[in-house]
C-alpha cells in the first residue's frame, strides 16, 4: 500500500513560513500585552493615591487644607503626616537627604535629568510604588500652573505636587513611561496637563512626558506602545 507523506523540503518550507509569521506577529502581541499590563498598573497606582486623598479630605474641600505654607520640608512633613500617611500603607518613609526611597536618577523623554524639588519627602508602598512630595508657596500658583498644566485659579494655601514612579527603582525611570506628576488643586489630585487641550497634551507627551498620564486617561486608559515602560 502506498502512503503519502511530506518531503523534508516541504516540512522545512512549512516551518520556515510558520517562523516568519510568528516573527511578524509576536512583537505586536507582546506589545499589546505589555500595554494592557501597564494600563492596569497605572490605574491601580492612581487609585491608591487618589482614594487616600479622598479618605483624608472626606468633605472634598481641597482648597482649605490646614498645613504650613509650602516651599520647604516643614510644609511637606505637615501635609504628609497629617493628611496622607494615616490613609496609605507605607513601606518606608524618607526625608530630605535620604534618597533610598526615591531614585533621583530620573529623566524626561529627552533624557534630561528631572528633580522632584527641594524640601521634599519621599516614601515607598508595599505595592512597589515610589512617591515624592514637593510643596510650593501659595503665591507660586501661576508658576506651578504653567509648569504642570493645571488650572490653579481660585486656589488658596500651599500647593502640593506629587511625583510617582509606578515600578520604583526599576528602569526606565522616565517621565511619561513609569514616572508621572500630579498636582492637588480644589478638584483633588489631578495629573499634569489636566487643564490642557488634547493637542497640547499630545505634543508635550511626545516631547518631555509630563502630560502622558492625562493623555492615557483621555484615551480610555490605553497606553501606547511608545509609552510602555
Amino acid at each position: 500500500m502506498n502512503t503519502k507523506a511530506f518531503t523534508l523540503a516541504e516540512v522545512l518550507i512549512t516551518l520556515g513560513i510558520i517562523g516568519i509569521v510568528a516573527a511578524m506577529t509576536l512583537p505586536s502581541l507582546i506589545g499589546k500585552y505589555r500595554s494592557k499590563v501597564a494600563s492596569v498598573q497605572l490605574k491601580k497606582m492612581y487609585s491608591v493615591i487618589s482614594q487616600a486623598m479622598l479618605r483624608a479630605i472626606p468633605d472634598g474641600d481641597y482648597n482649605n487644607l490646614s498645613f504650613v505654607d509650602g516651599g520647604g520640608l516643614k510644609s511637606t512633613q505637615d501635609f504628609f503626616y497629617n493628611y496622607l500617611k494615616p490613609q496609605i500603607k507605607t513601606l518606608k518613609v524618607c526625608e530630605e537627604g535620604n534618597s533610598t526611597c526615591w531614585n533621583y536618577k530620573k529623566y524626561n523623554k529627552k533624557r534630561q535629568g528631572i528633580s522632584c524639588g527641594s524640601g521634599v519627602l519621599t516614601f515607598q508602598t508595599p505595592d512597589g510604588y515610589e512617591f515624592c512630595i514637593d510643596t510650593w508657596y501659595s503665591g507660586e500658583a501661576e508658576i506651578v500652573s504653567n509648569m504642570f498644566g493645571i488650572d490653579l485659579s481660585g486656589h488658596s494655601g500651599s500647593i502640593v505636587v506629587l511625583y510617582a514612579d509606578v515600578n520604583g527603582q526599576k528602569q526606565p525611570n522616565t517621565l511619561g513611561k513609569d514616572v508621572f506628576v500630579y498636582v492637588l488643586n480644589k478638584k483633588g489630585l489631578l495629573p499634569a496637563g489636566y487643564s490642557k487641550t488634547d493637542d497640547e497634551i499630545e505634543a508635550e507627551c511626545k516631547s518631555t512626558g509630563y502630560y502622558c498620564f492625562t493623555k492615557m486617561m483621555r484615551n480610555n486608559w490605553e497606553v501606547s506602545q511608545d509609552d510602555v515602560y
